[in-house]
């Protein structure tokens, strides 16, 4: 094996000193920035605590379709189960959207994966699942889209 010669000098000692400090800086730096980014601001937090709780509601037994509109949403809301379907606009569309839904038994599970929050949009990735007579059927893969206005969802927009 070849031998390496390396003179241990004052100068590359601290050169080697002086690189070790900035990448540490570089280091702690880029770790304030990434927890910085993906931290949620108390109104993200409140957004996504209240996407979970509607999310929730869907599988309430038996479902309170007057309480899942006025407790969630907004008034003039905006409500779109994928980019083919004609959205529905307001509360009183909404919730004879949402009684459609119930209207044969069935609730629904909407488990959520994964969840982030900018601003006043929160985003969740969600596997949705008919529940009928305590049976759990089409696991559907969703991606779910909430715009949050004054603590209300004023739209929302589901991608299969």
């Amino acid at each position: 094996m070849d031998k390496i010669d390396f003179d241990l000098t004052r100068r590359n000692l601290f050169l080697s000193g002086a690189l070790g400090v900035i990448a540490v800086a570089a280091a702690t730096r880029n770790a304030e920035a990434a927890e910085a980014y993906t931290g949620s601001s108390s109104v993200e937090k409140a957004n996504i605590q209240l996407v979970k709780d509607f999310c929730q509601s869907w599988g309430d037994d038996p479902p309170d379709v007057q309480k899942m509109t006025g407790q969630f949403l907004a008034d003039d809301c905006l409500i779109r189960f994928g980019d083919t379907v004609q959205p529905v606009t307001g509360i009183d569309a909404a919730m004879a959207l949402f009684q459609t839904f119930f209207n044969n038994g069935e609730r629904y599970e909407l488990k959520i994966v994964e969840t982030f929050a900018r601003g006043p949009l929160v985003v969740n990735s969600r596997m949705d699942s008919t529940i009928k007579e305590k049976r759990k059927t089409n696991s559907t893969p969703v991606v779910g889209v909430f715009y949050i206005k004054d603590g209300k969802i004023k739209e929302w927009s589901d991608y299969v």
